[in-house]
């Protein structure tokens, strides 16, 4: 009976010291330059629904499409992609990409727009999601992105206009 509370002791030291070392190990880790382990990209945050971007529906896009002077769709698409087929006056930009094709054109098109509406292929559109948090953090004066709920798989299956590229 005397062995039992000695090795319950033995074996809870052990834990202690074993978590206290993976703690102190992890936070080193952490410190080192350049390594820090992100469960997120290179120590980014994830996009935020309502601060990097907010989520439209297909036919609120259309209707804004149709009444707003100045709505631009940005397809995220590949360029074979678009031009098989696009909402009409969608401007492309790829996320990979983004540095050499955020011309100052662009730039200045995307900052006088009055929404802006990013679509790709993907049903769930978490490209489109990092594209707006990028677009936030390298134009401050844009106005918060829509994400098309559906991509442009929807917009077709609700049979609003589209066109191909000459």
């Amino acid at each position: 009976m005397l062995c039992y509370p000695f090795a319950m002791v033995r074996w809870m030291k052990e834990a202690a010291v074993l978590l206290a070392a993976v703690l102190v190990l992890g936070t080193l880790a952490n410190l080192l330059p350049a390594r820090h382990i992100a469960w997120w990209g290179k120590g980014l945050e994830p996009p935020r629904l309502g601060q990097d971007f907010q989520r439209l529906d297909v036919d609120s896009a259309h209707l804004m499409w149709e009444s707003l002077p100045q709505v631009v769709f940005v397809d995220t698409r590949t360029a074979a992609e678009y031009a098989a087929g696009h909402i009409p006056g969608a401007l492309r930009l790829e996320l990979p990409s983004l540095a050499s094709m955020l011309t100052p054109h662009l730039r200045e098109q995307l900052t006088k727009a009055h929404l802006i509406v990013l679509y790709g292929s993907s049903l769930e559109g978490d490209e489109e999601q990092l594209l707006a948090q990028a677009l936030r953090r390298e134009i401050p004066a844009l106005p918060m992105p829509y994400v098309l709920v559906g991509g442009f798989p929807m917009w077709q299956a609700a049979g609003y206009p589209t066109e191909v590229q000459p």
